[in-house]
């Protein structure tokens, strides 16, 4: 059974966020067990996958040092972790793709991914994180897109 740990500062929407991803794996069939947790006060827990609720850019001054506290602890922990952004919805479908890449088989059983761009499938790149890996993959589709709108 997958473990999936949602975290982050007050008000992120952690304790929606886990029982809306509960329900959705439940009603995709998948054993997965979803709580709610703080990686300060139980530094020895694992789970298969960590969750953080990202800040928006209008946090408070208390919310953005309990942001601060956790990625600490997670990094103290050596705990990977994805941040997730946006709305409920828009964290949902995160959510569910991180889970997608420990549990295949569950993009079959979820609605078609929105479309943007005419007939090109949405993909969901992170830009908040300091992954290199990802923040270059970012910056080479970003260049790579800019060269197809400058070519004549």
């Amino acid at each position: 059974m997958l473990k999936i740990a949602i975290t982050g500062a007050p008000s992120t929407g952690k304790h929606q966020l886990a029982s809306a991803l509960g329900r959705a794996l439940k009603d995709a069939g998948r054993d997965a067990l979803v709580a709610v947790a703080d990686p300060s006060a139980s530094p020895g827990d694992t789970a298969g996958l960590t969750l953080l609720c990202g800040l928006e850019s209008a946090a408070q001054a208390h919310q953005q040092a309990a942001d601060q506290s956790i990625r600490a602890a997670l990094a103290a922990g050596g705990m990977a972790y994805c941040v997730l952004y946006g709305s409920a919805p828009q964290r949902l479908a995160q959510a569910l793709g991180a889970v997608e890449r420990l549990l295949p088989g569950l993009a079959q059983q979820k609605p078609a991914p929105v479309r943007r761009e005419g007939n090109k499938a949405w993909v969901w790149v992170c830009d908040k994180c300091s992954d290199p890996v990802c923040e270059h993959r970012l910056l080479s589709d970003l260049l790579a897109q800019r060269a197809v709108s400058a070519a004549p």
